[in-house]
């Protein structure tokens, strides 16, 4: 399997950053490129652009600079980041990823999941099974559970 372009959503959680650090280490081994994606919510993007003097674009510019900070903070220090691209969308978040993935023709997204199981899974959703059923590009799930407790 050739790797060049991997995708990490990201929703800033502790599993976020697990999938994050998986996403930067392979993308070194594999000299590949990595877009991190985070997607709003329509209600989230209403909430924080209706605050005065808060456009989009700054909205925008605020979650890349989270984004690269989370990198940062997880990853390497000797990571070059001129691989790493920071995007922020709007939508449904399984559907935004899934189309940025086909549309960006990424080769790998890596994913971190909570792990719930039982009614939590069912009440809760979960974006990481969304995406794995929704899209035919191979999604690597990054669990572990026990290093966050």
């Amino acid at each position: 399997m050739e790797i060049s372009h991997i995708l990490v959503p990201t929703d800033f959680s502790p599993f976020s950053d697990l999938a994050v650090q998986k996403a930067m280490s392979l993308a070194k081994i594999f000299q590949a490129r990595v877009t991190v994606l985070h997607v709003l919510t329509l209600s989230e993007v209403n909430v924080l652009t209706s605050q005065p003097g808060n456009p989009w674009e700054n909205v925008v510019l605020q979650i890349q600079n989270d984004m690269l900070e989370e990198v940062r903070r997880v990853t390497d220090a000797s990571l070059e980041l001129a691989q790493v691209s920071f995007e922020v969308v709007a939508g449904e978040p399984v559907e935004e990823i899934t189309r940025f993935a086909e549309e960006s023709k990424v080769d790998l997204i890596i994913m971190g999941t909570h792990g719930r199981t039982g009614l939590a899974s069912v009440l809760l959703g979960s974006v990481t099974v969304g995406v794995i059923k929704k899209t035919c590009v191979p999604v690597m799930v990054v669990k572990c559970g026990e290093a966050l407790k």
